[in-house]
């Protein structure tokens, strides 16, 4: 019989047919043990431990289903065949507390992780203009106003572009191919600090879904001014760069980015609007 220990934020028919090729005893990992690796309190659609045990009872795919935790963790001395799915929270797991049991680790996708990401990271210049213009000022309460329409459970960006002073289009990150698709099995965004892998998020940026607007209708950029709650990362950035986007806004900046100079590299104006 096998014993099966993972982490489960939200059932789905990954979770299932992984369980039903490993019968035997699941272990679900409680929260004192999904804490030890960092981040994990990022992912708000998880379920409390207790409500997966329930649901998966009523499913009758193990002869028994326990909450792991870091008190009961030494009953498991003895098991064998221990399985849990490759993620990063199961090798933590697993060289903490199983160091010296052999255990199985499956491939299997059931959720966005470290593990099955890619690292990168880049590093800022900070060289800035700033503003306290009451009209950057307004223009930037937009862009915030427009952030809150995200439904991104980390970062709500917002951003408008003007000419002459003028609004001509807005936007906010918001995740593709639905609204909702980030609420099955996360976003692998979430598994990285702030400017660190953007590449890999389930959203469309906000700067992306102006320039995409104004292509859709026809309206030239050039020359224009993009207001942005948060410093384009380097993938926005290059499209920003070949837009005609003259000056580029922003409120707050990551804390790893390589986009400056990308800008920069075009001519664009780039200006820090404090608003406090």
């Amino acid at each position: 019989m096998n014993t099966v220990i993972a982490y489960i934020p939200a059932l789905h028919q990954g979770y299932i047919t992984f369980f039903k090729k490993y019968p035997g005893t699941l272990y679900i990992l409680g929260h004192d043990l999904i804490h030890e690796q960092p981040r994990m309190d990022r992912d708000i659609r998880a379920l409390d431990p207790q409500d997966i045990k329930r649901a998966i009872e009523v499913l009758n795919l193990f002869t028994r289903v326990e909450i792991l935790t870091v008190k009961n963790s030494a009953y498991l001395v003895k098991a064998r065949n221990i399985v849990m799915p490759d993620e990063d929270l199961s090798h933590l797991i697993a060289k903490k507390y199983f160091k010296n049991k052999r255990v199985k680790f499956v491939s299997t996708f059931l959720r966005w992780d470290r593990h099955t990401a890619l690292k990168d990271s880049t590093k800022p210049s900070s060289d800035r203009i700033i503003s306290e213009k009451v009209l950057d000022k307004e223009m930037m309460a937009e862009a915030y106003e427009q952030a809150k329409k995200s439904s991104d459970w980390w970062r709500n960006i917002g951003a408008l572009v003007t000419r002459d002073n003028k609004i001509l289009l807005t936007g906010f990150n918001r995740p593709l191919p639905s609204d909702h698709v980030h609420n099955v099995f996360g976003d692998p965004r979430s598994n990285f600090d702030y400017g660190v892998s953007f590449e890999l998020s389930k959203f469309l940026h906000a700067e992306a879904s102006i320039i995409a607007q104004a292509a859709k209708k026809g309206i030239s950029l050039d020359g224009t001014t993009l207001y942005v709650t948060t410093f384009p990362c380097p993938v926005c950035a290059k499209s920003v760069a070949v837009s005609g986007i003259k000056k580029v806004y922003y409120s707050e900046g990551y804390s790893l980015l390589d986009a400056e100079d990308i800008l920069k590299g075009a001519g664009i104006e780039i200006i820090q609007v404090k608003m406090n």
